[in-house]
């Protein structure tokens, strides 16, 4: 059966018995065909809720339903989305829609199912699962993935292994977009659940074949809802080459809701924020950090701070007790430090024209209760026996990777044990006050990773965050906040309230931020709004967003050996990730870039937390010239600073002295710039700033066009022990970089 619609180019070739798609395609003289030799939905039914060893819930016992079932009806529909046509199917006994959505705006052609539920049986759906092969064209087929673990075009026969693509609310900052292209033709795959975030991974392995496998996490009591529609993928094979992809891809995020507020505080585009901690930190096997044991610590040190250059202090949450957890929104001692001293850092910060925000969890309260059922899950779970084993940087891996967390995760649990206990009360208030604001399975058991999970998802939840949120604000005068954790709860709420789209709670941080963003900037119209999570989701009411994708290319950058083939490999290939990264969010997405955070700090073991332990101190000065150089701000944890004052403070002053944030970014990443050399360029017609850095181990000649007529050049910050060598003319610029060196220049 062939669907069509006269308004619209594509059409969908169905297969008679099951509704699924068997080719999608573009008619013309020479038709562009996309065949899905292979496509099923799985769905899991019913089972029940278990802890998982290291917290939240999994499923037991769960029924996994398989193939479909056209029952011969078939309707059309009209709506502002655009026409769609409706085919009645069957999943195992379950009713359901096949519904073939095409577009009037935005990605031609949408496939979602359509669940439908009889309130007078139970049907637990726990996820529902979608495999797919799309067979091309013959052709030289390359994909690219911004954002992702891929580099930029890749064959398509190269990723011999399954490569996870972060969803659009996950935690790294992806659009979830495929673009397939070939000598001839281009498509892109969009793979834009809104509600869950998925997991997503694909594969390629051979010349024209693309396997796709997306879990929806989706999870309901679709009995009590009726009917729970779910968007399974975009698809669009009318598209251009992947440079000029970019543009079309933006009005695809406009068309959908997917902007950015467009109206950050004038004073983060060039910030450097120093992220500091009050109180210690314990380490396996006994170690502890201690930069500032109390508030009045951190205020004595702010004169060498600001001699750094750092102008924006990210406080975070008191070590270890309530460490990255609630206590209580209001008690501003037992969170962050003693209220006078607070109020006095806030005035030091800004008599010297810093601004400070605090970092402020909203996961779930910590109890003696939570903290013995997380520890004993630890220690009677699957990683108890390895806690003592090392481990890395836990977001060096690629995305679904979760071994080296899970490791470093539960050594943290029996870390910080005693000390969380003996802060916390045997139970939490707000338990008794208000149930109804936490996570529970369906036996009412309160569930957790190990806190109480808070759900974002409840109205009154919202207004009492969002009224702790102004106190902060107003109490201290700060200048807004990181929110850190807003995903973490990435499992469905069964609570009865909820449960009628349980999975709905693991993303209702989106709506509470679009209504507590107006809340805040009502206050202070210039106060940051910051989060963790990168993924565009998270982009639509955030000024800054956190930059846990990028960690990976350091890892690959510096140990290439270990890298792999479709990922990227050299210094070219990281400026060319970032340049695509950013074409594809939201415009006016902005990106806090570190080297060395907290969450690098934490995760590996003692002896190789720092980037300077991991690599040498050479490197690290150029990773930290590369990453001060992109886009948007800078950001670093205490004691991240050690042997690379020098540069930190050198460039913190380049920034200070131009209009950083409004210099026009050019990528000079082509296949004239050597491989082993970062090259970018800011101007605004009167001057230029040039980042070269070359990591390789030999001297490199690279050649820069300039716009400036006459330009003299200055070397602003200079790293390695070979003076560069600088050949300026009209227009042209030669420099000759040494081995493991960099300069940045101004004209």
């Amino acid at each position: 059966m062939i669907i069509r619609h006269p308004e619209y180019l594509h059409h969908v070739e169905i297969d008679d018995r099951s509704g699924l798609p068997q080719a999608i395609v573009l008619p013309s003289n020479d038709p562009f065909r996309i065949e899905l030799p292979a496509f099923e939905f799985t769905l899991s039914v019913n089972g029940r809720e278990v802890r998982s060893p290291t917290g939240g819930i999994d499923i037991a016992d769960a029924e996994t339903l398989a193939g479909i079932t056209y029952q011969g009806h078939l309707e059309w529909a009209s709506s502002h989305e655009g026409d769609a046509c409706r085919l009645a199917v069957k999943i195992g006994a379950i009713s359901a829609t096949l519904e073939y959505l095409f577009r009037r705006h935005g990605p031609a052609l949408t496939l979602r199912l359509i669940l439908h539920g009889d309130a007078a049986s139970t049907l637990l759906v726990r996820n529902l699962t979608m495999t797919a092969d799309l067979a091309l064209p013959t052709g030289n087929w390359r994909v690219n993935a911004p954002g992702n673990g891929l580099g930029r075009d890749i064959a398509l026969d190269q990723i011999s292994e399954w490569s996870g693509i972060s969803p659009i609310g996950g935690l790294r900052g992806s659009s979830a977009v495929v673009h397939l292209g070939s000598e001839q033709r281009c498509a892109a795959l969009w793979l834009r659940q809104e509600l869950e975030a998925s997991d997503i991974r694909i594969r390629g392995g051979e010349a024209n074949r693309l396997s796709l496998e997306v879990s929806t996490n989706f999870a309901a009591d679709v009995g009590r809802m009726g009917r729970a529609s779910i968007d399974l993928f975009d698809l669009d094979l009318h598209m251009p080459d992947f440079p000029a992809f970019a543009e079309v891809f933006q009005s695809w995020l406009r068309f959908t809701g997917h902007t950015t507020p467009m109206n950050p505080p004038a004073w983060i585009g060039a910030a450097s924020i120093y992220e500091a901690q009050i109180g210690f930190s314990v380490f396996y096997p006994g170690h502890r950090y201690q930069p500032y044991p109390e508030v009045s610590d951190l205020t004595a040190d702010l004169d060498r701070i600001t001699a750094l250059g750092f102008n924006v202090i990210q406080l975070m949450p008191r070590q270890p007790y309530p460490s990255y957890n609630v206590h209580d929104y209001w008690d501003i001692a037992t969170s962050f430090g003693d209220v006078e001293q607070m109020k006095l850092l806030v005035m030091e910060c800004h008599r010297r024209g810093m601004h400070i925000i605090l970092d402020v969890l909203l996961h779930g309260v910590l109890d003696q209760e939570s903290i013995t059922i997380a520890a004993d899950g630890v220690r009677t779970g699957p990683y108890a026996h390895l806690v003592g084993s090392a481990t890395s940087d836990s977001f060096a891996s690629a995305v679904g990777e979760w071994s080296n967390y899970q490791i470093a995760w539960s050594r943290h649990i029996i870390d910080f044990e005693p000390f969380w206990k003996a802060g916390s009360p045997p139970v939490s208030p707000l338990i008794a006050e208000h149930p109804e604001w936490f996570f529970r399975d369906s036996n009412g058991n309160v569930a957790g990773i190990y806190t109480k999970a808070f759900d974002a998802r409840n109205p009154e939840w919202q207004a009492y965050f969002t009224a702790a949120m102004q106190f902060l604000l107003s109490e201290l005068k700060i200048d807004g906040f990181r929110f850190d954790a807003p995903t973490y709860n990435d499992f469905p709420n069964w609570a009865e309230w909820a449960r009628h789209r349980a999975s709905l709670s693991m993303l209702a941080c989106v709506p509470l931020f679009e209504r507590l963003r107006p809340a805040l900037k009502a206050l202070h119209p210039d106060a940051l709004l910051y989060t963790e999570p990168s993924g565009i989701l998270l982009r639509r009411s955030m000024d800054l967003n956190y930059n846990y994708d990028e960690q990976w290319l350091i890892t690959a950058l510096l140990r290439s050996d270990n890298a792999k083939a479709w990922g990227v490999r050299d210094a070219r290939g990281l400026a060319r990730w970032i340049q695509d990264r950013d074409a594809f969010l939201p415009r006016g997405s902005m990106t806090a870039h570190h080297i060395d955070s907290h969450d690098t700090f934490w995760w590996p073991s003692w002896g190789s937390k720092w980037r300077r332990e991991q690599f040498s101190l050479d490197e690290v000065r150029l990773l930290c010239v590369i990453f001060m150089s992109l886009p948007g701000p800078y950001m670093m944890f205490s004691g991240g600073e050690v042997g690379i004052e020098e540069t930190l403070a050198g460039f913190n002053a380049l920034k200070r002295s131009t209009d950083w944030a409004n210099l026009k970014v050019t990528w000079l990443n082509d296949d004239g710039i050597p491989a082993d050399v970062f090259a970018v360029v800011r101007s605004d017609g009167r001057r230029e700033i040039i980042t070269l850095v070359n990591l390789g181990d030999q001297p490199k000649s690279i050649e820069v066009k300039s716009d400036l007529p006459r330009a003299s050049t200055d070397v602003e910050v200079a790293v390695g022990g070979t003076s560069p060598e600088i050949a300026a003319a009209d227009r042209l610029m030669n420099v000759r970089l040494g081995a493991k060196s960099a300069v940045v220049l101004r004209r």
